[in-house]
């Protein structure tokens, strides 16, 4: 019986002691990416200004604002081109630091080529949907004031808006 009972206890300690096998997981890939956004993402005074127009207004975290607002921004950079991402940041330059906010999280949001790619950055972040038409009249308001033209404006109005 103590035999028995030595081996039991050999087997259960290998089983409880060796590491489990960590499988692919999306949600694991989803949750670095959004520590990757939240570790000391080093932001402009002007993209902080944004950002904390979102957080008050909205009542989001900084996480969220920060990831929320690069998913629009990568939406826009990937659909509009170099030329309009570049007239964009010259304009409000503050929104290159928003673009390449935490490392990690650039090549997590690259892929987005569309808004589904956008809600889906937003439900990672722990908001729905609707909360990306609360934060584009934010964003766009802001650009305004930073002085963006209405051409530009108009175009991404049109990309954020919900499909009709």
């Amino acid at each position: 019986m103590n035999d028995i009972l030595k081996k039991f206890l050999f087997v259960s300690s290998i089983y409880l002691l060796a590491p489990t096998a960590g499988a692919f997981s999306l949600n694991d890939t989803i949750a670095s990416g959004t520590q990757a956004l939240s570790s000391a993402n080093e932001v402009s005074a002007e993209a902080q200004q944004l950002l904390g127009l979102l957080e008050d207004q909205l009542g989001v975290t900084e996480t969220q604002a920060v990831g929320g607002t690069s998913a629009l921004l990568q939406l826009a950079k990937n659909d509009l081109g170099a030329d309009a991402m570049s007239a964009l940041t010259n304009q409000a330059p503050g929104l290159t630091s928003l673009l390449g906010a935490g490392g990690m999280s650039q090549g997590l949001l690259s892929g987005i080529s569309s808004m589904n790619g956008v809600q889906s950055a937003f439900s990672a972040l722990g908001m729905d949907s609707t909360m990306i038409q609360q934060f584009v009249p934010i964003l766009m308001g802001f650009l305004g004031d930073q002085g963006v033209g209405s051409s530009l404006l108009g175009q991404l109005q049109s990309l954020w808006s919900p499909a009709s």
